[in-house]
């Protein structure tokens, strides 16, 4: 499989993510899962930007790398470093078993979805 290079194709990949986290949160899901799908959602629509502007895909997981490089580009971006800051620790602590499991309760699953609902909602 290649990732499509298609910046539209991202940003629609990351609002099904988040709408799956608020589906999820309704539901009275799986918090940790509501929480990955938001950081998800996050991570998309950061490489949805960067594809946009630089015209490749950038690599990685880490929402802080991946923001930096966009707020280089775009310095009306760097308002989301708090909301990044707190989505970023949902990556692989949700996604896989551990000792020490990351919990996630419901009020930070809220916030997940109010952080990711902010990212998804400026206009490039």
């Amino acid at each position: 499989m290649v990732d499509s290079k298609n910046y539209e194709d991202w940003i629609e990949a990351a609002r099904k993510d988040l709408r799956g986290a608020k589906i999820l949160f309704e539901a009275g899901g799986v918090d940790e899962l509501v929480a990955f799908h938001c950081q998800q959602a996050v991570e998309k629509y950061l490489k949805a930007f960067l594809i946009k502007n630089t015209g490749y895909l950038h690599s990685g997981h880490y929402l802080m790398g991946l923001l930096k490089k966009c707020y280089q580009i775009d310095e009306n971006l760097r308002q989301f470093v708090p909301q990044v800051t707190f989505l970023n620790a949902y990556h692989i602590e949700t996604r896989y078993p551990s000792v020490d499991r990351l919990t996630v309760d419901r009020e930070d699953a809220e916030k997940c979805i109010e952080y990711a609902s902010q990212v998804l909602a400026y206009d490039f």
